[in-house]
């Protein structure tokens, strides 16, 4: 019997000071030009950062439709800068067309610093096999469009959020590609600003 089997993960959690975390690493604006993270978020206000998987990804896309329309007002009402990360320029082009996401958008670089800072993880192969499954008959592609099998299908994300001072407020990291933070917790976060 394999006794390390049924241990439980240790939980992640996020630099309590996310913004002076945040500060030197390195990102991409949509141009492909390199900036740091801590000079695009907000040093007055508070912010809500969803690491994003894929532009291309249609769950992601539907995602972000959610944040778009369920959560969009509300940060605005409350002074709430909305920044999507995502993992790679695939499908960039495409995602900013359709309007999915209100906020700014940025890429990971190479290094991939946010994602190794936040210590966010891969799915395994089962997980994707998984989510292959639920796009049979699933209407979310022809909504959203995009494309579930363009650029890395690996990666997990998750939304984290920070007062004015930088403070993390909320974190949730995904453990597979079905789950997302729940739109309801969020608005809860963002009606304490």
């Amino acid at each position: 019997m394999v006794f390390g089997l049924f241990k439980k993960e240790k939980e992640e959690k996020a630099p309590e000071n996310l913004r002076g975390a945040f500060a030197p690493l390195g990102v991409l604006n949509t141009k492909g030009e390199d900036v740091k993270l801590g000079s695009v978020l907000s040093q007055e206000k508070p912010v809500l950062l969803w690491v994003m998987r894929r532009f291309a990804c249609p769950l992601c896309r539907g995602y972000a439709v959610q944040l778009r329309d369920n959560v969009q007002k509300k940060a605005e009402e409350k002074g709430v800068q909305m920044v999507a990360l995502g993992l790679e320029m695939a499908g960039l082009e495409s995602f900013q067309e359709g309007k999915f996401w209100p906020g700014g958008l940025y890429i990971e670089n190479d290094k991939q610093e946010v994602h190794q800072l936040l210590n966010l993880k891969r799915a395994s192969v089962w997980k994707l096999f998984d989510v292959g499954m639920m796009y049979k008959g699933h209407q979310l592609q022809k909504e959203v469009g995009g494309n579930a099998t363009e650029g890395d299908g690996f990666v997990l994300g998750g939304v984290f959020i920070m007062d004015k001072d930088g403070r993390c407020m909320y974190e949730f990291r995904q453990k597979n590609f079905k789950k997302d933070a729940p739109i309801d917790e969020i608005l809860q976060v963002l009606d304490k600003f």
